[in-house]
């Protein structure tokens, strides 16, 4: 597939780029500073590669960029970066759906906030101690939802460097919901608080690699499968836990 990935130079963007080459896609990494990814890629090329320094402040160019793709992922931008973040995400989904059209494929980063809890229609976001830094991600939902593209969000726990420098084998995928044992009936009729605590002693199962994240988007590539306009949630194989603090990010 031909893939237009912005972000190629972050941690996500970088294992992103790395596994869809070894894939046999090609990839047009669009970077603001093309000097960094040459260093990152050891200063050679690979084949299946283009490399097109800009800026994201354009729309009409960034939808010029992405014309001719199957797909853009978008893995710029970050929830620290307040207000910008957002506003970067409506530049990229409105440049996505003018190059790519209805039905475009399109991929973003959310978070666990997105997912409801399990056995009910409770968005995690809603539970009490949430930081509100989080609702980000509820307006970039709101931005792809509200166009015609076949977009997906994955919304993982804490991203981190990998071990091993390998995604796991046997992640946990679901659609819409945590990827993990749902709270139990009697947690599910108490106040909402418990179920704040229920998802944060679960969240150590949410925290993935980047290269998890990549190896999940890079499976779920294709148009209409069962990703499309969803929300995805991933967490490690059962039985595995990890936490932001013991991996170096």
């Amino acid at each position: 597939m031909k893939i237009f990935l912005l972000g190629a130079t972050g941690n996500s963007g970088g294992r992103l780029l790395a596994q869809a080459l070894a894939r046999g896609h090609s990839v047009t990494a669009l970077v603001r500073n093309a000097a960094k990814l040459h260093a990152q890629i050891g200063g050679i090329t690979p084949p299946g590669l283009t490399i097109v320094e800009a800026g994201l402040d354009d729309t009409a160019a960034l939808a010029k960029a992405m014309t001719g793709h199957d797909v853009v992922i978008n893995a710029a931008g970050h929830l620290v970066d307040g207000a910008v973040f957002p506003e970067l995400v409506a530049r990229v989904t409105r440049a996505a759906q003018t190059a790519l059209g209805a039905g475009g494929r399109l991929w973003l980063f959310g978070g666990a906030g997105l997912l409801k809890v399990p056995g009910t229609d409770l968005l995690t976001l809603d539970l009490p101690k949430i930081p509100p830094v989080f609702e980000a991600h509820r307006t970039n939902l709101r931005t792809v939802a509200a166009t015609t593209l076949d977009w997906s969000i994955l919304c993982p726990g804490p991203i981190i460097d990998s071990d091993t420098g390998q995604p796991h084998a046997g992640l946990r995928i679901a659609i819409g919901e945590w990827p993990v044992d749902p709270p139990s009936a009697l947690v599910r009729m108490l106040p909402k608080i418990a179920l704040s605590l229920a998802f944060r002693n679960r969240l150590g199962e949410m925290t993935i690699s980047y290269d998890d994240a990549a190896l999940v988007i890079l499976d779920n590539l294709a148009p209409g499968g069962p990703t499309s306009r969803q929300c995805v949630g991933v967490a490690l194989p059962r039985g595995m836990k990890a936490h932001k603090a013991e991996v170096p990010s």
